[in-house]
């Protein structure tokens, strides 16, 4: 049986793969996006880290946001490639417990790069407040 860290491991490795691929990336984003709504409910407490994420990696590939790393950016996207995946560590399909691993692989990220993302945060602030 893998663990959350060897699914994540593989989830890491498909995020260095898709990176140089405008498409993927944008394909990432959209399933991301689209899970992310279906699962709003079950997913209220990491909604927002999950937004936050989505909304970093658009304006970071689209060259708006350029002031977070490249390694930053690979781990945030391994993150939503676990959450896409359905089959993990606890398959989603599963009512009642299906999000609990990617809620907490997604807390994990979100504690790590607390920094990275109040600052990705207050500079959207501040084009909004022009």
């Amino acid at each position: 049986m893998s663990t959350i860290k060897d699914i994540f491991g593989r989830s890491k490795e498909k995020a260095e793969e898709i990176a140089d691929s405008e498409e993927k990336v944008e394909q990432l984003i959209d399933e991301a996006s689209e899970k992310a709504e279906k699962a709003k409910n079950s997913l209220k407490k990491t909604w927002h880290q999950i937004d936050l994420f989505i909304s970093l990696l658009k304006d970071y590939f689209s060259g708006e946001y350029p002031y977070i790393s490249k390694r930053h950016v690979l781990v945030i996207m391994a993150g939503l490639i676990y959450f896409i995946l359905p089959l993990d560590f606890s398959p989603d399909y599963i009512p009642g417990i299906g999000y609990i691993d990617d809620a907490f692989v997604l807390s994990v990220i979100a504690r790590q790069l607390i920094r990275v993302t109040e600052e990705y945060e207050t500079w959207k602030d501040n084009l909004t407040a022009v």
